[in-house]
């Protein structure tokens, strides 16, 4: 359990009291020894303390408890004293007790042997630690962990976390089965995931994991495919690195999904863009794409042979063609955005310097930014 540190160092002043006092019985001054013999002593050391403290000698027959004690337990404190007096002799205990507004709370009993001048047993002495606040937190926190796990259990996430100084890695159930793991096989160090990575993409996430346990990304974000996968696999790691006040990294806590499924589709896509793009390259006609300023983004082969391989990207009709052809293509694309037409007749002259009229189509896209795009394409007449 983790408690306070604030009441971490109460519990260990009020023990080492406890010890002092103790010690002191062995000290062979006898003076001290009459002072320690006596059961006074340590009531008025009882009293003065603001936390439930008592003194049961050997028999259990003598009984002393100071304010505190007498005001958390009230009319219960006869019933208190008699369940402490069963309990073990070991150093420290947790139980549950029954305050005077008969709550029941955890607490902690931390407790010492008093011996007599003779070094014979004379009874114990003890202090109780309210711990109810932090067995609660502890229990929410359990349960939160619960809820958090089974909510994993039911993603395609997994989580995992690696505790740099000592090279501990943990995973959850989720990250073993993507990375190809038995949930049963245990897993000792970072090599769990890097010796699964394939060697195709080693050196980026090398790079990339460097780089952020220096300080110099916010978040580790890295995709690769996995080693050994009967198909190709595809994941995406994700964490951020805990740093200590010298920058050096302590732990590293992240999410690994399965993102096979995406690449396969955008593999897909890449196939189907390149067959169109070849579709329109082969075209016995010009095709294009330009911007709102007119400027060509995209031209295909025909339209490329026809004008002579020239310079064209981010160029407009008035840096490639005559003024009077330039002038007319312009006219033609303003229709388009702003009347919405889109057949026209145009002459564009050949490499040659051949006049060639075309029946051209223009019609209006918009990009992933929203930008309109004109497209068209166009064949001899």
């Amino acid at each position: 359990m983790v408690l306070d540190s604030t009441v971490v160092v109460i519990i260990i002043l009020l023990f080492f009291i406890l010890i002092s006092i103790i010690l002191l019985q062995k000290k062979e001054n006898s003076n001290l020894n009459k002072q320690l013999k006596t059961k006074e002593t340590y009531k008025k050391f009882l009293e003065v303390l603001p936390v439930p403290l008592f003194y049961i000698n050997s028999n259990k027959d003598v009984m002393h408890t100071n304010p505190a004690f007498d005001i958390s337990f009230g009319a219960n404190r006869k019933k208190i004293l008699q369940t402490i007096s069963k309990l073990s002799n070991t150093a420290s205990e947790q139980t549950e007790l029954l305050y005077d507004n008969n709550i029941k709370k955890h607490v902690m009993i931390l407790s010492s042997n008093l011996f007599d001048i003779n070094y014979e047993k004379d009874g114990k002495i003890g202090i109780i630690i309210d711990i109810d606040e932090f067995k609660n937190e502890i229990t929410l926190l359990l349960e939160w962990k619960q809820q958090y796990s089974i909510a994993i259990d039911g993603s395609e996430y997994g989580l995992w976390d690696w505790d740099i100084p000592k090279n501990s890695f943990y995973s959850t159930k989720q990250w073993k089965e993507i990375m190809g793991y038995q949930n049963n096989e245990k897993l000792h160090d970072l090599n769990s995931w890097l010796r699964l990575v394939d060697t195709r993409d080693m050196a980026k996430v090398n790079e990339a994991l460097n780089k952020h346990l220096k300080g110099l990304s916010d978040i580790f974000d890295i995709e690769h495919r996995v080693r050994l996968s009967e198909e190709t696999k595809w994941v995406n790691i994700r964490g951020k690195a805990l740093f200590d006040n010298n920058k050096n990294a302590l732990k590293m806590s992240g999410l690994i999904c399965d993102i096979s499924k995406r690449k396969k589709a955008e593999a897909d896509l890449n196939r189907s863009q390149k067959l169109f793009m070849s579709y329109i390259d082969n075209l016995p006609g010009l095709a294009f794409i330009k911007d709102e300023k007119s400027r060509y983004i995209y031209i295909n082969k025909y339209f490329e042979n026809l004008i002579g391989f020239i310079e064209w990207k981010n160029k407009t009709p008035i840096d490639l063609f005559d003024t009077k052809t330039a002038k007319s293509i312009i006219e033609n694309d303003k229709k388009t955005y702003f009347q919405d037409q889109k057949r026209y007749k145009e002459t564009i002259m050949s490499e040659e310097g051949v006049n060639k009229e075309f029946e051209i189509y223009k019609f209006i896209i918009k990009n992933e930014k929203n930008e309109k795009l004109l497209c068209g394409f166009g064949f001899e007449l």
